[in-house]
């Protein structure tokens, strides 16, 4: 199957593209610590710096509560700033808090007939557990399954150039083939009309 054969991109391109996709991927497999701690730090400083331009625009028409709100937010991007696996220790509380219901509800209603979402639940219960317990090593794993995502997609979009290039050649063979054979049918012709 063809994934990006739609596209009206060169090979030389996805090539290309294919081995910074994989080189991103494998730097974020061996430095994930790094890159986990960057990328949030980075995220962090735009936030802030959007919550303070919102503040400051904002500020005269907005409610005291409104105020206490952004004030609140600015506080926590900067404490997310100073220690980035805090991240991971709020998901898992937001996940906890939005999966525990759909189990509690299934299994006081005994209701056991949508699967998936119980399964999701399930799992989504046991990760959030898993970012509130370790939030330092729960970062460094989305990371590394964020980089196994780009290195699998580096090495798709590969492979899928070589398929291209072959099945071109193919089509230039066929069309160089069918190309002489019509030279010689008009060739043939020609002789039946001079007789």
């Amino acid at each position: 199957m063809m994934i990006f054969t739609n596209l009206n991109i060169e090979t030389k391109t996805l090539r290309i593209s294919s081995l910074i996709l994989t080189f991103i991927g494998i730097v974020f497999i061996l430095a994930s610590n790094y890159v986990g701690n960057i990328a949030i730090r980075i995220a962090m400083i735009v936030i802030f710096m959007l919550s303070l331009f919102n503040f400051k625009i904002s500020y005269p028409f907005s409610s005291t509560t409104d105020k206490m709100y952004m004030v609140l937010s600015m506080c926590g991007t900067l404490l997310v700033f100073i220690k980035p696996q805090f991240t991971m220790f709020i998901i898992g509380i937001v996940m906890l808090i939005l999966s525990l219901p759909i189990i509690y509800k299934a299994i006081k209603n005994k209701d056991y007939s949508d699967k998936i979402m119980i399964t999701l639940s399930s799992l989504g219960t046991l990760f959030s557990i898993y970012c509130i317990i370790n939030s330092r090593a729960a970062l460094n794993t989305v990371v590394i399954v964020i980089g196994i995502a780009f290195v699998i997609l580096g090495c798709l979009i590969l492979f899928e150039t070589f398929d291209i290039n072959r099945k071109s050649n193919k089509f230039v063979k066929y069309n160089h083939m069918s190309l002489d054979n019509d030279d010689e049918y008009r060739f043939e012709n020609a002789e039946e009309v001079e007789k």
